[in-house]
C-alpha cells in the first residue's frame, strides 16, 4: 500500500510538502512490534510518550519543485484526487512514484512511535526545521501487517 501524507512543519521546507510511505507488510510488521515495545516500556515508566527510530522509509516530495507549472498543477490535481484512507493519508496506485527531479533533499529521517500509530519525520537539507507526517493509525498497521 502507497499512502500519501501532506507534512506539516516550517516555512522555509520548501520542496517537502509531501511524503510518500511504501506501506508493505514488513514495514507494517516492524511500526506494529515498534508500538507493543513501547507500550511495554510505558508500564515501566509511564512519562515515556513516544520512542524515535532512524529511518528512511518516507520519500519527500513537492509537485511545485516541478520546471513546468502545468506539471505541477497536473500532479497536485491528481495528489487531491487520492482516496482518503485514514486521517490526512490517502492511498496512491501501486504504479504512482516521484520524478528524482520533485525529490526534496532530506536529512536525519525518523519514524516516531506513538501508542497510537507512527509518524515519520525528516529535516530538509540547508534548513533547521523538522517536517513530519499526519500519524498512521494503529488500525491500519495491523491491517497491512496481517495482509
Amino acid at each position: 500500500m502507497k499512502l500519501i501524507s501532506l507534512v506539516t512543519g516550517g516555512d522555509d521546507a520548501f520542496g517537502c510538502d509531501y511524503a510518500l510511505v511504501s506501506l508493505t507488510s514488513n514495514l507494517a510488521q516492524l511500526a506494529c512490534r515498534r508500538v507493543a515495545m513501547l507500550k511495554e516500556q510505558k508500564h515501566m515508566d509511564d512519562s515515556l510518550v513516544e520512542s524515535y527510530f532512524w529511518d528512511a522509509h518516507a520519500e519527500y516530495f513537492s509537485p511545485w519543485l516541478a520546471e513546468r507549472e502545468t506539471d505541477a498543477d497536473a500532479l497536485a490535481e491528481a495528489l487531491e484526487r487520492l482516496p482518503a484512507v485514514a486521517g490526512d493519508w490517502m492511498e496512491a496506485p501501486a504504479e504512482f512514484s516521484i520524478p528524482d527531479s520533485l525529490r526534496a533533499g532530506v536529512e536525519c529521517g525518523q519514524m516516531v512511535i506513538r501508542e497510537a500509530g507512527v509518524v515519520f519525520l525528516t529535516i530538509p537539507k540547508h534548513t533547521s526545521t523538522y517536517v513530519y507526517t499526519a500519524e498512521v493509525p494503529l488500525s491500519v498497521l495491523e491491517k497491512v501487517a496481517a495482509a
